[in-house]
């Protein structure tokens, strides 16, 4: 028989157990800071029809969609999390109460050149809250709370650059450009990536001698001097009011790892006034969660108004800066509290005794191989910080030598003073 080298495709991730118990773990941690916030569980299909997925869809996203057909069936893999929410919401508004605070994590595929920070298929969380009608400014700065306290959870050293894009909408507004607004923002929204020089002469090209004004707004760092720049637009004014209030309930929130930052626009072009994004100190051109708000999710599916505000965070690419920074603690693969070991033939012993401790949630695993010195090795490999050795002498004292690996330190004890132990 032909043996076939095992391979994994480019932009898919596959981890190592240690590396796999840590990823859990982290996402473990962000469901308890959605679930604290009072956020449901929604799970929707990752094939959707194609019709729906793609509703929305257009330019660079139809070139990077996986799609296919089953007979008559034209389906899609999802590309992100947010077309499925929108027709879950059209499809069960009757069954949901609004406003709807949901939250999703799961794979989502995008079929991309594989690059850094980018996969082909990657974990991507989102979290939500969507009226029916109105949902008020409280939202936004909520849902910006709950980003803010994931990163904290997850102990990463990042802040959240927010802006409103109802601002820029005015300014070029007052300066009779809202016929090129897509085309300023779109190159705004670079700015970053071109720096100053080039972007400004960009700009230059579609305002002309209006870009002088477009830059001292756009390059504003502190929310008083948005106020006293000399616009008088009202879609402007708005967005200062929104954007100081919601910095006003962030504070009450006790968050203070958020800025005023114009440049952050979303290129998404359904974002319609608060805009957001996480980024980490150290890579701070890489976003690492972002959203906003958005006015009317539905359209394509309902003739319901349902404004909302939310975040996407990559969660496997989170990961893997994190991982490239050396901030991740791979040490030990197994769960286990607690290997024992059978001495002679005390297997049948053992597997009850690890029956007894897992009815009281001690994680345990019995390890019966060949000989001791291999179960010895196998315990120090997946680093289990106890063990407890089983021989005849044990069974018929139902006493046990409770092992610390890390100390050397035994204790005697009985099967019922093990928890105490661990």
């Amino acid at each position: 028989m032909q043996t076939i080298k095992p391979r994994t495709m480019s932009g898919f991730l596959e981890l190592l157990p240690k590396e796999q118990k840590v990823f859990n773990d982290m996402k473990e941690k962000i469901e308890n800071v959605l679930k604290l916030n009072g956020l449901c569980c929604t799970d929707t299909p990752v094939l959707e029809l194609s019709e729906i997925l793609l509703a929305k869809a257009g330019g660079e996203t139809e070139k990077q969609i996986f799609r296919f057909s089953k007979g008559e069936t034209d389906m899609t893999m999802r590309f992100d999390l947010t077309v499925p929410l929108a027709k879950y919401v059209s499809l069960y508004k009757n069954d949901l109460t609004f406003p709807f605070r949901r939250y999703q994590i799961g794979k989502v595929y995008r079929g991309e050149r594989p690059q850094k920070g980018r996969l082909r298929e990657f974990y991507q969380c989102d979290a939500d809250i969507i009226g029916d009608g109105e949902l008020p400014i409280e939202a936004d700065a909520e849902v910006i709370s709950i980003l803010s306290q994931i990163y904290s959870a997850l102990k990463v050293d990042a802040e959240i650059l927010i802006s409103n894009r109802k601002i820029l909408f005015g300014l070029l507004q007052e300066l009779n450009l809202q016929d090129k607004q897509n085309e300023i923002l779109g190159l705004l929204d670079k700015f970053e990536k071109m720096g100053k020089e080039l972007c400004y002469k960009e700009v230059q090209n579609l305002a002309e001698d209006k870009t002088d004004k477009i830059f001292e707004v756009f390059e504003i760092k502190k929310l008083e001097n948005l106020k006293t720049c000399g616009i008088d637009n009202e879609t402007y004014k708005q967005g200062v009011i929104e954007l100081e209030r919601v910095f006003e309930l962030l504070k009450s929130l006790n968050i203070n790892n958020v800025r005023l930052d114009l440049n952050i626009i979303r290129g998404l072009d359904y974002y319609t006034g608060t805009v957001f994004e996480g980024r980490l100190k150290e890579f701070n051109a890489i976003s690492i969660g972002g959203g906003g708000r958005y006015e009317n999710l539905t359209g394509y599916f309902s003739s319901s108004k349902m404004p909302g505000v939310g975040f996407g965070m990559g969660l496997t690419r989170l990961f893997v800066l994190l991982k490239e920074l050396n901030k991740l603690d791979f040490q030990t693969p197994s769960y286990s509290k607690v290997a024992i070991l059978p001495l002679g033939e005390t297997v049948n012993y053992c597997f009850k005794m690890a029956s007894e401790l897992r009815k009281i949630n001690i994680p345990c695993e019995v390890l019966y191989s060949k000989s001791f010195k291999s179960r010895m090795n196998v315990a120090n490999k997946i680093g289990v910080p106890y063990i407890i050795v089983v021989g005849e002498d044990e069974v018929s004292s139902e006493i046990f030598g409770v092992k610390n690996m890390i100390t050397g330190e035994t204790k005697k004890v009985s099967l019922q003073e093990i928890k105490s132990v661990l």
